[in-house]
Order: C-alpha cells, then sequence, then structure tokens
C-alpha cells in the first residue's frame, strides 16, 4: 500500500507538470512558476455516512468540530487569467463524534451514546486549478478547486471508542484517500492568504475489529468522512 501511494503521488506531480507544459504551449498564455510556504490552520468536522450495529441502521449522530493545523510547500504556475499549483505539506486533524447506539429503536426513550475521538497525520499533495477574478498587481483574487490526497500511515492515525462495554473495539485508517477542495486566495506581492474549504471523498477508516475477541463478536460498520475548513498564510518566492 505504501508503494502504491508513494507511486501514485509522484505520478501526479509529473503530470501535473506535464500538463501545464502543455497548456502553456498550445492554448494558453505562458506560465512563470514560482515556488513558495503556507501554514494555516483548520476546523474538522465528522460526517457519518453509514452507521450500523448488529444489522440495525443508526440515524443519530452528533460532532465537535476540532482545530487542527498544516504546513505546506507549493510550486504555483500562473499566467494572467489561470494558476495551476500543486506541492507536499504534512497535516494534522482530529475529530470526534458522539452515536445514539439506541437510535435504530423508534420506541426507545433513551440515549446511549458511543463516543469517537482520533488524530491523524497525512502527506497531503494537492492538484488545483485557479482562476484569477481580480488580476492588478501586486492585488490578486483567485478562486481555486481541485483535488487533494492524504497519505495516512497506520503509525500516524490513533482511535479511541468509549461506551461500548463489555467491547473494546478500533479500527485502522485508509491509508491513501482523496478529498476536494474549493476556496479562495486572496495575494498582495508576495504574501498570500486562502480560504479554503475540502470534502474528502471516500471514507478515512477501514472495517473495525474487536480487540477483546468477544463472543459473539460485535458487528459495527461506521463509514465516516471529514469536512475541512482551513485558513492559511503564505509567501511566493
Amino acid at each position: 500500500m505504501k508503494i502504491r501511494a508513494l507511486t501514485l503521488i509522484t505520478v501526479s506531480l509529473l503530470f501535473t507538470t506535464a500538463q501545464a507544459q502543455f497548456l502553456s504551449r498550445n492554448s494558453l498564455p505562458a506560465f512563470s512558476s514560482s515556488w513558495g510556504a503556507k501554514v494555516g490552520f483548520t476546523a474538522n468536522a465528522t460526517y457519518v455516512t453509514d452507521a450500523f450495529m448488529n444489522g440495525h441502521k443508526l440515524t443519530e449522530y452528533t460532532q465537535d468540530t476540532q482545530v487542527g493545523n498544516f504546513t505546506a510547500f507549493l510550486l504555483r504556475l500562473n499566467s494572467r487569467t489561470l494558476f495551476l499549483q500543486t506541492g507536499l505539506g504534512m497535516s494534522f486533524n482530529q475529530s470526534c463524534f458522539y452515536m445514539d447506539l439506541n437510535s435504530w429503536d423508534p420506541e426507545s426513550q433513551t440515549k446511549n451514546e458511543m463516543s469517537c475521538s482520533y488524530k491523524l497525520k497525512s502527506v497531503t499533495l494537492p492538484i488545483q486549478i485557479g482562476y484569477h477574478i481580480v488580476n492588478s498587481p501586486p492585488y490578486c483574487m483567485s478562486a481555486f478547486t481541485g483535488p487533494r490526497l492524504h497519505y495516512t500511515p497506520e503509525k500516524f492515525y490513533s482511535v479511541l471508542y468509549s461506551n461500548l462495554d463489555p467491547y473494546q473495539i478500533t479500527d485502522s485508517p485508509i491509508e491513501l484517500i482523496m478529498g476536494w477542495t474549493i476556496g479562495l486566495s486572496i495575494k498582495i506581492g508576495r504574501t498570500f492568504m486562502d480560504f479554503e474549504y475540502e470534502a474528502t471523498i471516500n471514507p478515512i477508516s477501514g472495517p473495525i475489529t474487536d480487540l477483546n475477541n468477544t463472543d459473539p463478536a460485535p458487528d459495527y460498520k461506521l463509514n465516516r468522512r471529514l469536512g475541512i475548513m482551513s485558513f492559511s498564510y503564505g509567501i511566493l518566492f
């Protein structure tokens, strides 16, 4: 899995560079390149798309929005009207959600809330295209969109499930996930600020396993995705 992830990241970088060269030679004005770096903060929310307990579909959950952070080095290929951007970064995301295990039963009068908190560190690779809404140097305002790949080794992922006695369960991360980003970039001179929202497309974790090997084993299924709102400040060289 690690080799496949590294191969995909390398191929994506080469594809982005080749695409920019093709565009600059054929259909768009010439691109100028610049390197940069940025740091920022994120607000991370969890969205549960499927939740089952012993064959029963769970329908009610709440989630806490928690703060994360990230840093990234980037390459921006810029023309008068468009820019292409890629690079490598490191992000730290954390979140917590609470699931009512009695929500499958319409006659239940009480709640039985399970909590799940998790943290993950990821290597990130964006492949974004932007359009300059305003481009009057030194001022520039741009809207952008595109995918971002997240690679999360298992050793950089931790999860804790609570209120599931007598069970003790855990899960492992999906090492390679994809998110889709939309955002707004404001540039003044060489400095810029990005406001961005990202929604992950595939689930961020794999099947649940029982640490105590109880019999009968618990049958839980939780598919969850992240919604990430971020603000960052950076500089281009």
